[in-house]
């Protein structure tokens, strides 16, 4: 008997054939406009990242014209600014080490010498410490006393001659200059060794500005008022991109101030202000101007 289902399911199952040869037939037939549309699309992106690649080389050569440039005017701006000068970098945050790096070259530039202290935050004061340093000192050192005095017997030193780091007291005789004491503790990194003990400083740059929750008001502000009252020139210093500054800290304190250090202009703004050109400098809203004016000149 005729079943009708038998004869619905032969039409479909023919007319799915017929589709599926024609789509194998479409697709046989354009496979050749396929693979020209592709190379086409293919070409077009190699030419661009051609393009995008001579664009880079050719952005590369102009920042490294512009690096050359800006290195030597930096040198015709700060040539002997400094001359017989003897310039300590002192820092108390987490600045990267090139950062001071560039600032000790310049300063050597502008003739002076120079000296960096880094001043470890992460440094616990002990007992064992005390016990360590306690020569150094005819006050009494205690767990709460310890680091402030410590610290202030750093700038002390480091303001007198080279010969007094290494004079001891009427009462203790000790054979380790007290700066490389502290060095060898690890309460400062610092490239002052026993063989070459450090002159006395005219002037200090403190490099502050963190990337991290560290406060100006646990160290940096008894420096500054130390060396001020040393009558030692102090610039405070710091990246265009910290992300806490502390430019505000150090301008209450009445010192000069450079708030892009990372910068050519704020290199010659250092310049000049250790050269005894007041003002606060740079680019962040705190700044008063980018350069001093006698660098315009």
């Amino acid at each position: 008997m005729f079943d009708m289902r038998y004869h619905i399911a032969s039409l479909v199952a023919v007319f799915f054939a017929l589709a599926i040869g024609i789509l194998l037939g479409t697709v046989i037939v354009d496979k050749g406009v396929l693979v020209d549309q592709q190379k086409s699309i293919v070409k077009r992106i190699e030419t661009s990242f051609d393009e995008i690649r001579t664009e880079n080389q050719r952005l590369r050569t102009e920042v490294a014209n512009e690096k050359r440039l800006s290195n030597q005017l930096i040198q015709l701006a700060i040539k002997d600014r400094l001359k017989g000068g003897n310039i300590v970098v002192l820092t108390t945050t987490d600045v990267s080490d090139d950062v001071i790096e560039s600032i000790m070259d310049n300063i050597r530039k502008a003739g002076a010498t120079s000296n960096n202290i880094r001043i470890v935050d992460s440094y616990r004061v002990t007992e064992q410490t005390i016990s360590q340093v306690q020569q150094y000192f005819t006050v009494r050192l205690t767990a709460d006393n310890a680091k402030q005095v410590m610290i202030k017997k750093l700038i002390d030193d480091l303001a007198q001659s080279a010969e007094s780091t290494t004079t001891p007291n009427r009462n203790t005789v000790y054979k380790v200059p007290y700066i490389v004491q502290i060095k060898n503790m690890g309460i400062i990194k610092t490239d002052i060794t026993n063989s070459t003990p450090p002159r006395p400083v005219t002037g200090v740059v403190i490099v502050g500005g963190a990337n991290s929750e560290m406060n100006p008001f646990e160290t940096d502000l008894a420096i500054i008022e130390q060396l001020k009252a040393l009558r030692i020139r102090v610039v405070g210093v710091e990246t265009s991109s910290c992300k806490k500054s502390y430019m505000k800290t150090y301008q209450a304190t009445g010192i000069p101030t450079v708030d892009n250090i990372d910068q050519p202009a704020g290199m010659i703004s250092m310049i000049f202000a250790l050269a005894w050109t007041d003002g606060n400098f740079g680019t962040k809203s705190t700044a008063q101007r980018l350069l001093p004016l006698s660098a315009q000149q």
